[in-house]
């Protein structure tokens, strides 16, 4: 058996450093630290960060309950009226949005503003979407033609196209043809982050040339996900794994190659632990 893994698997830096601000506000308070939302979509690092302190909160009430706490505000953002509720009410907010959404917020508020009619090519029920939307008006998200076709913009309205980060940019940049067919007035802002794009690339060339498949992540996680998906489409033999004992329902022959990704949510020691078990196993 030989097994490659993709250089680019495993925490980007948006992640790497939620994670571990994260840890220093928890060691460094006493007190209740609360996070809106799970901060990132992994449960193993989850469990790990409630397992010292971290709470996490869902609940629209209970979130606008919160009163001079500290919060802290997940990866993939928050909507603005959530954000401008928890800031109203003195709580002190450590902000690990990743910069790169953060900049979507920034230019969908901006081109709004300036009358643009928005679409956002992702997930409309992931919650950096979710977030992004709530920083215009005039806005519509889409992620298939069929959605494209169900689109209502007047002829002559300013268009931009934004992306949710981790989108998958090769479904993206089919539909941006699309777009084109219908609407002439458009402008393309690239705001897929270029370690997903860089990580799906990677995933593809590498599926094409295994037996073989395993990403390692969480179903939870769209950017692992669209991992999966891509290397799936070059690599019939595709798992997604976030524990070792989900080993159990993978065949590997003697000879294979086995390519081994993992999402940016993923931490080092979880595809060091599932290497160890898949060449002990195997």
């Amino acid at each position: 058996m030989e097994i490659t893994v993709a250089k680019s698997a495993g925490f980007c830096f948006g992640v790497k450093r939620a994670v571990e601000e994260t840890i220093k506000t928890l060691e460094k308070s006493d007190k209740t630290i609360y996070s809106i939302g799970s901060l990132i979509h992994n449960e193993k690092v989850i469990s790990t960060l409630k397992e010292k302190g971290l709470v996490e909160l869902n609940d629209k009430d209970a979130i606008s309950s919160i009163q001079s706490s500290t919060v802290i505000i997940r990866t993939h953002g928050i909507d603005k009226k959530t954000y401008e509720i928890l800031k109203k009410n003195g709580n002190i907010i450590v902000d690990l949005t990743c910069p790169f959404v953060e900049k979507i917020h920034k230019i969908v508020n901006k081109y709004s503003d300036d009358g643009y009619h928005i679409i956002v090519i992702g997930d409309k029920s992931h919650p950096e979407v979710k977030g992004i939307v709530s920083y215009g008006e005039n806005i519509d998200v889409i992620l298939s033609e069929e959605d494209i076709k169900n689109l209502k913009i007047a002829e002559n309205k300013k268009i931009l196209v934004v992306f949710q980060t981790t989108t998958n940019a090769t479904n993206a940049e089919k539909l941006v043809d699309i777009l084109r067919k219908f609407y002439y007035n458009i402008n393309i802002i690239n705001t897929i982050c270029n370690t997903t794009i860089d990580r799906q690339e990677e995933v593809k060339l590498l599926a094409i040339v295994s037996d073989v498949m395993i990403i390692i992540g969480s179903e939870k996680s769209s950017n692992t996900m669209k991992l999966y998906d891509i290397a799936k489409e070059n690599c019939a033999s595709t798992y997604i794994v976030n524990d070792s004992n989900k080993l159990e329902n993978i065949s590997i022959k003697e000879n294979a190659k086995v390519g081994v990704s993992a999402g940016a949510s993923t931490p080092q020691y979880l595809i060091e632990e599932i290497l160890t078990n898949v060449r002990a196993k195997f």
